[in-house]
């Protein structure tokens, strides 16, 4: 199967629910290491003792490649920015508004938002069947290439990982490798698909190269893996 387009409504949504994923399982295998079932109460403290900053953090990641994903003139977001007068002091909600370059995709962001949030009230994270119920059709009219759509999922995902790592303070600072390529399986089976992917018995490659549906996308999701890899080390 060969999608050269994606939704931009569904790129921005999956890369929320890849934030959560990857940030508080950071914050799992730091605090919780070898522990395989996480409870419902441990997951809400969790969100307790990251709520003051939760926000904040989240635009910090997201900014940058929503950016990237809805502006093709980067020179002229630089101007741009500084006609607005934005600074350090700017609020995580006008930079939040900003990237995401229209309302309707800054309401769709922030309703994504307290979908998880929502979850993680409940003591858990969204399930990918969840998350298909309602999320963005794959393809509509305003849509971005593939490529950048692997980039801006595996960008998300790997940055809030290790920023879900570090946040835990306890100076862990490895990523776990297994744990990365089961976020980067969840994020485009997200990105990419409209149900979700069973695996029956595949190898790790074959289970990468199942939920990036071909070749080209494969490359490229091995590609800004390793770059992202390379980047945050």
């Amino acid at each position: 199967m060969r999608i050269t387009d994606i939704s931009r409504s569904r790129v921005a949504s999956a890369m929320v629910r890849g934030y959560f994923h990857s940030f508080f399982s950071g914050q799992i295998d730091t605090l919780y290491p070898g522990k395989k079932r996480i409870e419902p109460k441990e997951y809400k403290q969790l969100l307790v003792n990251n709520f003051d900053n939760l926000s904040t953090q989240f635009v910090s990641v997201l900014f940058p490649i929503l950016i990237r994903l809805n502006y093709s003139d980067l020179e002229f977001v630089t101007e741009d920015m500084k006609r607005r007068h934005f600074s350090e002091t700017t609020s995580a909600k006008i930079l939040l508004r900003y990237a995401c370059g229209s309302k309707e995709l800054y309401s769709l962001v922030t309703a994504e938002y307290q979908k998880q949030i929502f979850s993680l009230l409940n003591g858990h994270l969204q399930s990918v069947e969840d998350y298909y119920v309602d999320c963005p059709a794959l393809i509509d009219k305003d849509c971005v290439p593939v490529s950048l759509a692997i980039r801006s999922i595996v960008r998300v995902q790997m940055q809030a990982y290790a920023l879900g790592i570090t946040q835990a303070k306890t100076g862990v600072k490895g990523l776990h490798q297994a744990t990365v390529y089961r976020l980067m399986i969840a994020g485009m089976m997200a990105l990419l698909h409209e149900s979700p992917v069973n695996f029956e018995e595949e190898n790790l490659e074959m289970m990468f190269r199942k939920v990036s549906l071909n070749a080209d996308n494969f490359e490229n999701l091995m590609n800004e893996m390793n770059q992202a890899y390379e980047d945050l080390v």
